[in-house]
């Protein structure tokens, strides 16, 4: 932030990229309560979001990231609904645009709904915990002071590298898999992927030595340019298996 206020813009990138690494620290392992593996996980993620000025994510992103692991690539996964996959298949650019969009998916994906998604069991959100976050955002908001376009830059990068991972994860050209396994920049071991979704209790510190064991299906650079380019590849589902 205090480069920031010396007109050096790229720390946004720095920043996003650093807390794309601290979310996965602390609110994707906190909603697999992969941290101590008690009801506590749900404080740590919400605290972790409170930080970085994203009160209301980790409630849903928990309710939503859950259904994704028990639903993977298939018609009721968040992640993949159905008006997302039709924009992907008819117009890849736009898919691409619209991605990079902070939070502009996640909305529709609220606005819908979705009759089949209302038919399966979600976890819960939690208003309190909600609460409390934007309580804690607000006093640290205020206390801080910080420049409003470095934390909105902050978050737009953070939404970048977010969509290129999960891009690394399940896009790719062979079609029976579930999802890949990749390397990322500070990825902090998510990119152990295919464990992850068997083991998702494993601590991000588990997944990161696994990582180094493995081979590597893509990366951001491949993930990228195959999206963009190349026609054969595909977001994995339960069809292609």
């Amino acid at each position: 932030m205090m480069r920031f206020e010396h007109k050096h813009y790229w720390t946004m990138i720095a920043a996003g990229i650093i807390a794309h690494a601290f979310i996965i620290l602390l609110v994707h392992d906190g909603s697999h309560k992969a941290i101590t593996q008690t009801v506590f996980d749900r404080f740590i993620m919400n605290l972790g979001t409170a930080v970085v000025f994203l009160p209301f994510y980790a409630e849903f992103f928990r309710k939503y990231h859950l259904t994704h692991h028990a639903n993977t690539n298939n018609d009721v996964d968040p992640l993949w609904p159905p008006f997302k996959k039709k924009i992907f298949e008819r117009n890849r650019w736009l898919y691409i645009v619209c991605s990079f969009v902070p939070f502009l998916f996640t909305f529709f994906l609220l606005l819908q709904g979705g009759e089949k998604r209302k038919s399966i069991r979600m976890p819960k959100v939690k208003i309190n915990n909600i609460i409390l976050s934007t309580i804690l955002s607000t006093i640290l908001y205020i206390w801080i002071n910080p420049p409003l376009l470095f934390v909105l830059g902050t978050i737009y990068f953070l939404n970048f590298v977010a969509v290129l991972r999960h891009w690394c994860e399940h896009i790719g050209d062979r079609p029976e898999k579930e999802s890949n396994t990749y390397w990322f920049p500070l990825g902090m071991g998510i990119g152990n992927h295919e464990a992850h979704h068997h083991h998702p209790h494993f601590s991000w510190f588990t997944m990161m030595i696994g990582l180094i064991y493995r081979k590597k299906d893509t990366n951001p650079v491949k993930a990228f340019y195959g999206i963009a380019f190349d026609k054969d590849m595909v977001h994995y589902n339960e069809v292609g298996k």
